[in-house]
């Protein structure tokens, strides 16, 4: 995979941004929510969660996949839930308790307010984006959080990038600091880019 940092690159990510911002924007609060149960029902199914005791997900804006659902049934089975927290130019793993008191952090998203998680210690990353390509790179929106946390955690964390189908394209044309995840699920399909996960 070709890594590419010439310029006219950076106004090819800035459009794919901006059209999935316009599409994602587009669905109704009952398309998320139905889409999103379909994606949770094909993260249930992926071994590498079945077998996770400490899984980091995300709280949604913006119509991204909501995850809380699927993220509190986990929780009841005993299991261990980070979502992020940003500090800075950093982004931490918190671990999030049910019925707690939960901060907005600078970009309105909500956020945990404990103290900060070892990242050594977590099992599963579940990670958003605005676009995924095939081989597992990601475009958010361009403040580089994740690129930044991803390198930090063990060899054995499984990253999973989640979506909505019409979010995955060819090539989001990836930049030397960005990070692929091992494996993309949507409402609709898996795209395996790492099968030593499995």
């Amino acid at each position: 995979m070709k890594i590419n940092d010439n310029p006219s690159s950076v106004s090819l990510r800035d459009n794919l941004r901006e059209q999935m911002m316009v599409n994602r924007n587009k669905l109704s609060q009952l398309e998320v929510e139905k889409l999103s149960q379909k994606v949770c029902q094909r993260l249930e199914e992926l071994q590498p969660l079945q077998q996770a005791q400490v899984i980091m997900g995300f709280s949604s804006i913006r119509n991204e996949v909501n995850l809380r659902p699927w993220l509190q049934k986990l929780q009841k089975q005993g299991r261990t839930i980070l979502l992020p927290r940003v500090e800075g130019d950093s982004l931490q793993a918190v671990e999030y308790k049910s019925g707690e008191d939960m901060g907005r952090g600078s970009f309105g998203i909500q956020e945990p307010q404990g103290e900060p998680f070892a990242v050594d210690k977590i099992d599963v990353v579940i990670v958003p984006a605005l676009v995924f390509d095939a081989n597992g790179y990601r475009l958010g929106y361009g403040k580089g959080y994740y690129d930044r946390f991803l390198p930090g955690l063990n060899k054995q964390c499984f990253k999973c990038g989640v979506c909505y189908e019409f979010q995955v394209v060819n090539n989001i044309y990836p930049h030397p600091g960005d990070v692929p995840v091992h494996w993309i699920v949507t409402d609709h399909s898996e795209i395996a880019v790492d099968w030593d996960f499995f």
